[in-house]
């Protein structure tokens, strides 16, 4: 059997693309070191060939001329208005300020709303704000690829109608002189800057400069420091390159599967190469998105819900390309190996769970966790996270948010099936039978058995509760390129969890858009019914979903419970976060509606709300009234005696009739109650006025009295 050549791509957090790794090794890029490391980075990738290719593939260069594509998908807003396919109101005076500069580039605004709020602090506005007072874009009406971004450079060989760096440097010191000259001749003041956003760190694959007047910054600047490469810090670079006579290095044809094949013929696909038969496809470009996982994040920055996840899958098979476009992007990075269909298990790209589900790595003291998976264990294996992440689990230092295990007890699950319609959940199901495919019965059956396998792991394994969560991420949110199931004890959750929470989709949800999808296809329903074929431990599966069903209830609950057993709840009352322990709210009469909806979560968790917190439909002021009289009567010695609560008039009727409704009227709002803190010493007695209780029963006759009164009149 042949072995794929391993290339240079290493595949940083799922990377499927130059673009991404670019941008996962080098996550700042904002010096003249960064510039040089971005440089020596790509030339290791496979060099202007290799972007080049990955920019045709993407649609925003012709294969043919080498210049960037007009189109509307991908739309490349700069290259647009450079040659005059699109323009913007009122333009021509600024142009006229570049003097004779305007026959090379052009100047560009950006849109008004992020002009007028340039100062404006509110983070809806700061990413996508005017960096300051004044700030303009720069561009070049030259279309030919080799300037859509300065990290092309020179670098682009001369038969493909590449400059040199000399040749390069000179055009950049015009470019600069260019932004100066407009800004002179503008009126800003002498305090200008001049900023480029390095590829991997752009949002548009065009050439644009911010100009800047310095004098009046806005919260965007420093937003986007990290990325704000000074123009000075590239010409310094280029002069370097120039003096020792610097040339790109030779490209490797193996630096990259699939260099040498002609991209042009990839942008526009012909309707047999799509499973759905939907015919040509094209790259919004969201952001600058030079790949499928990059246009998936950018349209879809959320998905953890049935519609989100179905929204994912139409986009892929209805506008992307589908299944085809996935694989051809997958092996383009080297994680599919061409000739098996497989994905890879070498280190470049380093593919972790491919790797241990092809038993090419093991993971020391994981062999005993791996016999509580009993019958499952021949299909899956359970993988941990590296023993600092584990450790860090709670911690709130940014350092470990984002890296740290998602809970105390976190393990995942993967599949020993390498074959890579199996590599994410994305695509369960949609590669056609005559390409290999499984179809979505046997996906369905998949995603039930792993559903069972987890479950039977944390029946067995040692210190588990009945709380567990399960969640895969989609495509695009996934920073690993091979299928992984999150399992999670949702008893002891910690701020990593929380961080993820945009992208963590219950494998409930997964199963529900895959069986949407199988009733509504007779091809899908007829496959649905081979699922008892995948294994004979598929007919438990559902089983052990009922028995779970409980703990999946309370999976839900974000809870964390203290050293010294307290339970910390967090709320949605009424629109509002609320936090307290459930031992206060159990403080409330056994026979009480507040009493039983904290010590039955099925009560409590009948509703919840889009982030999947326990949802309470009551008034939010008028519950945390009750409740911080609840927490005073916990903290107050036995002694001691806490006066019925007095609310302002303006909240008193609200208050009087949510403590009626939930039964904690009399202990809240009529009788004195003595505290329920048995460790706290006696204080002394407070003077305080008590709160002469309305009782239901009077109001009710009072209320009769006063409709008989009225009826005489």
């Amino acid at each position: 059997m042949l072995k794929m050549q391993e290339s240079s791509f290493l595949g940083v957090d799922g990377a499927t693309s130059l673009k991404a790794e670019i941008t996962g090794k080098i996550p700042e890029l904002n010096s003249a070191a960064h510039y040089r490391s971005a440089r020596k980075l790509v030339q290791d990738l496979g060099g202007a060939p290799a972007l080049k290719e990955e920019l045709i593939y993407s649609g925003y260069v012709d294969s043919d001329t080498s210049k960037l594509t007009l189109l509307d998908r991908p739309m490349n807003i700069f290259a647009l208005l450079a040659s005059g396919t699109m323009k913007q109101p009122d333009s021509e005076p600024e142009q006229d300020l570049l003097g004779t500069f305007k026959s090379k580039f052009m100047i560009c605004k950006n849109k008004l709303e992020n002009d007028i709020n340039w100062d404006n602090p509110d983070m809806k506005w700061v990413k996508t704000s005017s960096m300051a007072r004044q700030h303009r874009f720069l561009t070049t009406r030259d279309l030919h690829y080799q300037w859509f971004n300065p990290l092309m450079f020179g670098l682009v060989p001369a038969d493909d109608g590449g400059v040199n760096a000399r040749a390069a440097l000179a055009e950049v010191e015009q470019m600069k002189a260019a932004a100066l000259h407009f800004a002179k001749n503008n009126g800003w003041s002498d305090k200008v800057g001049l900023f480029v956003n390095v590829f991997g760190h752009n949002n548009v694959n065009s050439l644009f400069i911010h100009v800047l007047d310095m004098s009046e910054l806005g919260p965007a600047f420093s937003y986007h420091d990290f990325k704000n490469m000074p123009l000075d810090d590239v010409i310094k670079v280029l002069r370097e390159e120039a003096a020792s006579n610097f040339l790109p290095a030779p490209v490797k044809t193996t630096d990259l599967p699939g260099l040498l094949e002609k991209a042009g013929a990839r942008r526009r696909r012909d309707t047999t190469n799509d499973a759905r038969g939907t015919g040509n496809f094209f790259f919004a470009g969201t952001d600058g998105a030079t790949s499928v996982k990059a246009e998936v994040v950018g349209r879809l920055p959320i998905i953890k819900d049935a519609a989100s996840f179905r929204a994912a899958r139409r986009m892929l098979t209805e506008e992307l390309g589908g299944m085809a476009t996935l694989k051809e992007e997958l092996a383009r990075s080297g994680f599919i190996d061409p000739v098996t269909g497989n994905l890879t298990t070498g280190t470049r790209p380093f593919n972790v769970f491919a790797r241990i589900g092809g038993g090419v790595m093991t993971q020391p003291g994981m062999d005993k966790e791996q016999e509580y998976l009993q019958e499952f264990k021949d299909h899956f294996i359970v993988c941990s996270n590296l023993p600092a992440n584990d450790e860090h689990w709670d911690s709130d230092d940014k350092e470990w948010v984002g890296k740290a295990s998602m809970s105390k007890r976190h393990r995942f699950l993967t599949i020993k099936d390498l074959h890579w319609q199996w590599f994410n959940v994305l695509g369960f199901g949609l590669l056609p039978e005559s390409k290999g495919g499984a179809g979505l019965g046997r996906a369905i059956a998949l995603v039930e058995v792993m559903k069972a396998a987890a479950l039977r792991y944390t029946a067995i394994c040692p210190g588990w509760t009945n709380r567990v969560g399960l969640f895969f991420h989609v495509f695009g949110h996934n920073s690993v390129n091979s299928l992984h199931l999150h399992i999670l004890d949702m008893a002891e959750l910690g701020p990593t969890f929380w961080h993820y929470e945009y992208k963590n989709c219950p494998l409930d949800v997964v199963l529900k858009v895959l069986k949407e999808e199988a009733s509504s296809h007779s091809t899908g329903a007829e496959s649905y019914g081979l699922m008892a074929e995948v294994t004979a431990a598929a007919t438990e599966a559902a089983k052990a979903a009922a028995a779970a069903a409980e703990a999946a209830l309370s999976a839900s609950r974000p809870s964390v419970r203290c050293s010294d057993g307290l339970e910390i709840l967090t709320l949605n009352v009424g629109g509002e976060l609320f936090t307290v322990s459930r031992q206060i709210m159990l403080q409330a009469p056994p026979d009480s509606l507040l009493h039983q909806m904290f010590v039955e979560d099925t009560v409590r968790l009948s509703n919840l709300d889009a982030n999947q917190r326990p949802f309470l439909n009551y008034p939010a002021t008028a519950f945390r009234y009750i409740a911080d009289h609840l927490r005073l009567l916990a903290q107050l010695p036995k002694t001691n005696v806490l006066q019925p609560l007095t609310v302002p008039p303006s909240h008193e009727k609200q208050v009087r009739e949510l403590a009626w409704i939930l039964g904690v009227e009399d202990m809240v709002l009529c009788t004195p109650q003595y505290g329920r803190n048995g460790k706290a010493a006696a204080l002394r007695p407070q003077l305080g006025r008590s709160f002469c209780c309305m009782r239901r029963r009077a109001q009710h006759g009072e209320i009769s009295s006063q409709l008989s009164n009225s009826s005489q009149v």
